[in-house]
């Protein structure tokens, strides 16, 4: 099924440079559905029966060319759970024997075996193809195929017993077993690791491994018998993203590198190489955050699991490629229900700087943990393969010539207001002596009333390194749904004018609230989202009003959620404080 509308063209263009001084060029993207079936986490491009067409290959099937409307069984199909995932994650197409006609190499679910199934055109065998087992584990959810050693050749870039490195080929015997070349005693995460690449780090000329904790130096001879340097280096600040690439983003000459952040979360960023020192030092840009305001144009997706680079445009520039990987982590995920949506990244070098212009190029089809580029109809523009939880699609990109009007309204604007960005106040004076707010009334003390769903529970905040809390620990309120509410009775001393300061805690999963003091609507919506660390909001006023001495009432009422947030609509409070007003020995 091919998907073609003329409003959803206006909203994919992008711009492809100027070819003259009068020309200007948008770019679109017609998907084609090739199935709506989960077979895979992923899907390629190559040509499988030698007729020049790039074929599309997606779990058990490969798709004829340039059509792709007939489909042939690799092997037996056979639709794979969605609520569990797929014994296949990743295809390349590669002539393995020689022969003239290509196999597909088949990653499947971490730390499981790979295989090659041995295309029978060239024997006249009908029917399945042969399968061989080549190496009996892969590990790591972004295995790279490709030429890493210099000998022209690809080998697989994996992890391997709990090791980096990769597996070289005997082409002499390639559906025999692949050997394994473990490049350091670093440790990697066993199976499920985030974060791995290739590039050429340090100017040598020779590939490195990228990973989310650093890199490793290709040695100047015998890669595949020497010990590889370790260079420790945060290219995350969370667990570690997908696919990573080494490119000059700022043309200094030196490369930088480009990475997601949390394959199942949020980010992605660049790191900026800076060789003026003694030793490297790498500084992030971030170019799509958790939030709205963390994107200059207020682009945000979760589970960019595959991150491709490739010059979209032809403008000489390498842009990137990535997208929704939905339903990565089931509904474990922040936006898992968001839309799956393809973007490309459009690198502009400037006199201000760096930047990367976000463009739509699908809403439906997302990506799978392999996003794949290949020019499928020959037409010279670099089309998007994508497949996984939604089935698998071809994304054929367009290029049209408009008039500078056109161009001009289909470009992306800038933010230059967020009037939802998350409510901060000033950090909280914790004395030393007591570990707490001089005045505050801790929330873990007040008497709870009424809730109207969920339940509440004192919640040590020690184990939290990134925000401080009163008395350490808050009040933590769990269960709750929009609408609901939790009431709170406090005790003032004296009446008076009072400002009421409230301080919340700040989390991936937390709620959207409002404040009520004695009935009365106190504050606007708070916005508690906040990642990926749990911090502490500050002190936030909450309402200015006549408090008469005695007990008196805080209801905490949800109001929702922040778009990026994991939808549980927890709510913690660490501590209220009144402030006497016109009394400033209560400051």
């Amino acid at each position: 099924m091919i998907s073609r509308s003329i409003v959803s063209a206006l909203l994919l263009f992008g711009i492809a440079g100027i070819s003259a001084a009068e020309d200007h060029f948008l770019h679109s993207f017609d998907r084609q559905r090739l199935t709506d079936v989960y077979f895979s986490e992923g899907a390629n491009a190559g040509d499988i029966d030698g007729d020049g067409d790039s074929d599309v290959v997606y779990g058990p099937y490969w798709y004829e060319g340039p059509k792709f409307e007939t489909a042939h069984e690799i092997y037996p199909p056979k639709p794979q759970p969605t609520e569990g995932y797929a014994d296949n994650f990743f295809n390349w197409v590669h002539d393995f024997n020689g022969d003239g006609a290509a196999e597909v190499f088949v990653v499947g679910f971490p730390g499981t075996p790979a295989y090659v199934y041995e295309n029978p055109k060239s024997s006249g065998v009908k029917g399945h193809w042969k399968k061989h087992q080549v190496i009996e584990e892969v590990s790591n959810e972004s295995p790279q195929f490709l030429d890493i050693v210099g000998d022209a050749r690809p080998e697989l870039i994996c992890t391997k017993g709990g090791a980096f490195g990769f597996a070289t080929i005997d082409w002499s015997r390639p559906f025999e077993t692949w050997k394994f070349h473990k490049v350091s005693d670093e440790k990697a995460p066993e199976r499920f690791g985030h974060g791995l690449g290739i590039g050429d780090v340090n100017g040598d000329g020779k590939l490195d491994i990228l990973m989310a904790a650093g890199w490793f130096e290709q040695p100047k001879e015998m890669p595949t018998e020497t010990t590889w340097k370790f260079h420790s280096v945060p290219f995350t600040d969370s667990y570690g993203g997908a696919e990573m690439h080494a490119y000059d983003v700022d043309g200094d000459g030196d490369n930088d590198i480009i990475t997601s952040l949390a394959a199942h979360d949020f980010g992605l960023a660049w790191y900026e190489q800076d060789r003026s020192g003694p030793e490297p030092v790498f500084r992030k840009h971030l170019i799509m955050g958790a939030k709205p305001g963390q994107n200059r144009y207020g682009v945000v997706f979760s589970e960019p699991h595959s991150v491709a680079l490739v010059d979209m445009d032809g403008d000489g520039l390498k842009d990137i490629v990535t997208g929704k990987t939905y339903y990565s982590h089931h509904k474990k995920s922040p936006m898992w229900d968001a839309g799956a949506v393809v973007y490309w990244f459009r690198l502009t070098r400037t006199d201000k700087g760096v930047d990367y212009v976000p463009y739509k190029a699908d809403g439906e089809a997302g990506i799978g943990r392999q996003v794949s580029i290949a020019d499928v109809n020959r037409d010279g523009l670099p089309d998007i393969v994508v497949g996984g939880m939604k089935g698998a699609h071809v994304l054929i990109h367009r290029k049209s010539k408009v008039r500078q009007s056109d161009f001009e309204d289909a470009q992306p604007k800038p933010i230059k207001d967020f009037s939802t960005a998350t409510a901060r106040g000033p950090e909280a004076k914790i004395e030393p002596g007591t570990g707490k707010v001089a005045g505050a009334l801790e929330a873990e003390s007040l008497k709870v009333s009424k809730t109207s769903a969920g339940k509440t529970l004192v919640q040590e905040m020690k184990p939290f390194k990134s925000g401080k809390w009163s008395g350490g620990h808050q009040l933590f309120w769990t269960g709750a749904k929009p609408g609901d509410r939790l009431e709170l009775e406090f005790t003032n001393q004296e009446a008076g004018d009072f400002e009421i300061l409230g301080t919340f805690t700040m989390a991936a999963d937390y709620a959207v609230i409002r404040c009520e003091i004695d009935g009365k609507i106190a504050s606007g919506p708070i916005d508690l989202y906040e990642y990926p660390n749990v911090v502490s909001s500050g002190e936030l006023k909450l309402a200015a009003t006549k408090l008469s001495a005695g007990p008196h009432t805080l209801a905490i009422v949800v109001e929702g959620a922040n778009p990026s947030a994991v939808k549980a609509h927890m709510v913690g409070l660490d501590y209220i404080r009144l402030r006497k007003l016109g009394d400033s020995s209560t400051d």
